[in-house]
């Protein structure tokens, strides 16, 4: 049969569902749901009495299923890092949805005030022109807009810098009539990744700390402050238990990968991709079909789940094992597990969701590529 009218089974269509790992054609992107749902829950467990309430980042999923899930367990809605992002998740049905990112430009600001028909919206700010450019839109739309402010809390990236400049711009959103003030969001990213605990606690700490300064500052200024956001994967339990923090956003810990599990160890990894193995060029290398469009490497190589054998290498469709106590032969699977879920779900279109060995379900990536 030519490769032009071969019809491969392991392909996926509308109305099949693999029911084995077998029939997965590769590489396929996998979560394990048990392992997913067992994150969710202690999550769930965490925020259950504490004033502060789970609002994940969905930039790391993608995927509307697992947003839902979170809210199922508590969460009070998600994350999102673009308008992309925004749209799938509100059209998908969660409630209430924050862009911890600026929205620039007469395309964007347009385009966020009609999402706003959908849900709740909320973008993040930290100059006065945007406040103004969103105000206009908000007001051509006809649809008012929600806005907190960016703190930069030790990133030196986005946000304003001190109480004073924070204080001007709220002053500025609440006098304009199309905006909504809603309060402040802060992102220790530069704390998120130290591997000692005690001084990423500290490092969490003096951010949060900057951060509820801020929103002190404004209500001694009879500026109410409703939300005050924080937090990510590594501080997230510090940010979570930071008097005044009323959010935290945190992504990663809901599939967890290899490298923010040496981080916070009390997670599982839950995603993995499925490769085949190829050639067996030699006795203590195997070489599997899965390089770098199928999974990333921005952190580190990935880690073989199940050990035996170390990732050495990847290249664009090719992945190189060094073998040390796993006997693999040609067409065995092996499973992947990425070292940074976030820009391994951005390269896949659906994920298989596997429960006891099987694949359970087919969720589409709905946000896969949406960097607008």
């Amino acid at each position: 049969m030519s490769p032009t009218t071969a019809e491969p089974t392991a392909v996926l269509s509308a109305n099949f569902t693999p029911k084995s790992l077998a029939e997965l054609d590769t590489p396929a992107l996998m979560v394990d749901l048990s392992a997913m749902e067992r994150n969710i829950a202690r999550m769930a467990a965490f925020f259950k009495d504490k004033p502060a309430k789970a609002r994940p980042h969905s930039k790391t999923h993608k995927t509307p299923q697992i947003a839902l899930r979170q809210i199922a367990a508590g969460a009070i809605g998600v994350t999102c890092a673009k308008l992309d992002e925004a749209e799938v998740m509100l059209r998908a049905g969660v409630p209430s949805v924050l862009i911890a990112n600026q929205v620039v430009g007469p395309f964007k600001t347009a385009r966020a005030a009609r999402l706003a028909r959908l849900g709740e919206l909320i973008l993040s700010v930290d100059s006065a022109e945007n406040v103004r450019e969103l105000d206009a839109a908000a007001a051509r739309e006809g649809q008012p807009l929600n806005v907190i402010i960016e703190v930069d809390v030790g990133m030196d990236r986005s946000g304003t810098r001190t109480p004073q400049e924070t204080l001007e711009l709220a002053k500025l959103i609440r006098g304009l009539p199309n905006l909504r003030f809603r309060g402040l969001m802060g992102y220790e990213g530069h704390a998120v990744m130290i591997p000692e605990r005690d001084k990423r606690a500290e490092a969490a700490r003096l951010a949060n700390s900057k951060l509820v300064s801020h929103a002190e500052y404004l209500r001694a200024n009879r500026v109410e402050v409703e939300i005050v956001s924080a937090g990510g994967s590594g501080t997230w339990e510090m940010a979570g238990s930071h008097p005044g923090i009323t959010e935290v956003q945190m992504g990663s810990w809901v599939t967890m990968d290899a490298h923010y599990k040496k981080i916070i160890p009390e997670f599982e990894n839950a995603l993995t991709v499925l490769c085949t193995v190829i050639s067996r060029p030699s006795p203590e290398r195997a070489i599997l079909d899965c390089g770098m469009k199928a999974i990333t490497k921005d952190f580190e190589l990935p880690v073989v789940k199940d050990g035996g054998a170390e990732v050495i290498s990847l290249s664009e469709e090719h992945c190189k094992l060094k073998l040390t106590s796993r006997e693999l032969a040609i067409g065995d699977r092996v499973e992947l597990i990425p070292s940074h879920g976030c820009t391994t779900f951005n390269l896949h279109n659906e994920l298989f969701v596997v429960k006891d060995n099987e694949v359970v379900d087919v969720w589409p990536v709905a946000a896969r590529g949406g960097f607008h």
